[in-house]
């Protein structure tokens, strides 16, 4: 359920993201982005694994047992009774992974903020068109 304002909780995150002066990896990445957006939207923290770089990255996938930051995504959102749905029908505030052969990790992780997808990667923030996507969560 999403939390009192969480609108304006969500812009403070999506702001304070914008205004980082550098990517690091467990501070301020897609991964840190989305987690911080998704506990703005709904006050739970949903994954709280450190890391400090890609490769602490990957030993934490690997120990969950997963194969990629998609195969996290799916689990952390079936844990939660976060809901797919249509790319088209997600909504400032939904989690949508992106598939990209440039992530370190065969994709990223975004947030929805009207018809483009924000994301938090290495060179810049982005913003893609939300049918670009590849899967989408509804984030109540």
């Amino acid at each position: 359920m999403r939390v009192d304002n969480w609108a304006s909780k969500l812009e403070i995150i999506i702001e304070e993201t914008k205004n980082k002066e550098k990517f690091i990896f467990g501070k301020n990445d897609c991964v840190t982005f989305v987690i911080n957006s998704i506990e703005a939207i709904t006050g739970k923290k949903v994954f709280d694994n450190k890391y400090k770089t890609l490769k602490d990255a990957k030993e934490i996938i690997k120990s969950l047992k997963s194969k990629d930051l998609l195969d996290i995504a799916l689990k952390i959102a079936k844990e939660n009774n976060f809901k797919v749905v249509d790319i088209d029908k997600a909504q400032k505030g939904d989690v949508l992974y992106y598939t990209s052969s440039t992530s370190d990790l065969n994709g990223t992780l975004g947030i929805c903020i009207g018809e483009n997808v924000m994301f938090n990667w290495k060179e810049e923030i982005a913003l893609i068109p939300k049918n670009n996507c590849k899967i989408a969560w509804r984030i109540e």
